[in-house]
């Protein structure tokens, strides 16, 4: 006899029990999840990700570029088990924030173009603010419970997770689509050890016969449906990437300093993204500054004016990397001083090299500009770097009458 019938409840009582706590928990921390702002909540169940075959086979093959770190036994493990990150996982609960869609034309032609999710406060900080307090919520609503929340902080399947409670699906360019929210959203996830009644995947993706972003890439990064080559990806070249950058990708990369988002632009679903609530996500305007000044950043300079920003992740030296090559690919003569000025003077071999191909560039459809340039680039001969030296020759050809 169970412990239900010896105390005159019927047979199953508990088990019902436990799904009335089940449904009550999870309507809880919907709710909670949305007070704290959160656009959309849906609750994942725990059997195995089919995306972790994918992330496997991305790995294998090679396409996580200089993302070493991804590759590890660890990270490996704990994204095929996320038990590993929480002992006696029952449930995933899955958030998105919408951050701004909007671009102001105005500001990028000032600065160059900073992906959106980062034109604001570091998305982390917002993120990890409401996070915690879900998380919170969570373990006070069991009492002895255990939860723990992810961010794009740890080793976690995000868009996988997100997935599977059917917050949308994966995009052909890797990325989660909404039809309500389109793209433009962050994900984050509070791990759970009891249980919670689970939502339904949305029933099939949605991106039809369209390959828009496919097609829209500058550096075709999306190399097939749902697959990404780090390695040629903008967002990576400008933020991860550590050195200098590809001279065969340069031309592609644009004005973009800080990221990308070609892809997520021409997506037809991000004509329905509604606009973001957080105000700490919009924009900074960086009064006073532009590409060209930049360039004047030493390192104390760079930490304070990017501070509470994402920009921080590339240090000093990237940022003025892909700084140079938007002005090169701009090809604006006015921004030769400013260029000229960072290979003479610039502490950062890698900022000097990459000054040097931006003269170049400029000089290669502006030939007004190349009496100077070519004088920038001979006072540079004795600059005791090979990489810049390397540039400097190339630049010269590309100058050449």
């Amino acid at each position: 006899m169970s412990p239900d019938e010896r105390a005159g409840a019927p047979a199953g009582a508990a088990d019902h029990a436990h799904g009335d706590d089940a449904a009550r928990h999870a309507a809880a921390l919907r709710e909670c999840a949305f007070a704290l702002g959160f656009e959309a909540v849906a609750v994942a169940s725990v059997a195995p990700l089919e995306a972790i075959r994918y992330y496997q086979a991305w790995l294998e093959a090679g396409r996580h570029a200089g993302m070493e770190w991804l590759a590890s036994a660890k990270h490996r493990e704990r994204r095929g088990d996320p038990s590993r990150l929480l002992r006696g996982l029952q449930a995933v609960l899955c958030v998105a924030m919408v951050h701004p869609p909007e671009r102001d034309d105005a500001r990028d032609t000032r600065l160059g173009r900073i992906a959106r999710y980062a034109a604001g406060e570091d998305y982390h900080r917002v993120m990890r603010d409401r996070m915690r307090e879900l998380e919170r919520f969570a373990r006070a609503l069991v009492p002895g419970s255990h939860a723990l929340w992810y961010a794009d902080t740890g080793a976690i399947l995000e868009r996988g997770w997100a997935e599977r409670a059917g917050l949308g699906w994966i995009g052909k360019h890797a990325g989660l689509l909404s039809d309500r929210l389109g793209s433009w959203m962050l994900l984050g996830e509070v791990l759970i050890d009891y249980p919670l009644v689970p939502d339904a995947p949305v029933e099939r993706e949605r991106c039809g016969t369209c390959v828009r972003c496919l097609d829209a890439c500058p550096t075709r990064a999306i190399v097939a449906p749902y697959q990404v080559d780090a390695g040629r990806c903008i967002s990576y070249l400008t933020i991860e990437h550590r050195g200098a950058i590809p001279v065969a990708l340069r031309p592609a990369i644009g004005d973009w300093i800080f990221g990308c988002d070609v892809c997520q632009e021409v997506c037809p679903w991000n004509r329905f993204a509604p606009p973001a609530r957080e105000a700490r996500l919009h924009a900074r305007d960086l009064d006073g500054w532009t590409l060209e000044r930049f360039l004047s950043l030493d390192e104390p300079s760079f930490q304070g004016l990017f501070a509470d920003s994402p920009i921080r992740r590339t240090g000093r030296d990237g940022f003025l990397r892909n700084v140079c090559v938007a002005l090169g690919n701009r090809g604006d003569a006015d921004a030769v001083p400013a260029l000229a000025w960072a290979l003479a003077e610039d502490p950062s071999p890698l900022v000097r090299a990459h000054a040097a191909w931006a003269l170049g560039a400029i000089g290669a459809r502006n030939a007004g500009a190349r009496v100077a340039i070519r004088s920038a680039l001979a006072s540079a001969e004795a600059d005791p770097d090979a990489e810049v030296h390397v540039e400097l020759g190339e630049a010269a050809e590309m100058v050449r009458d």
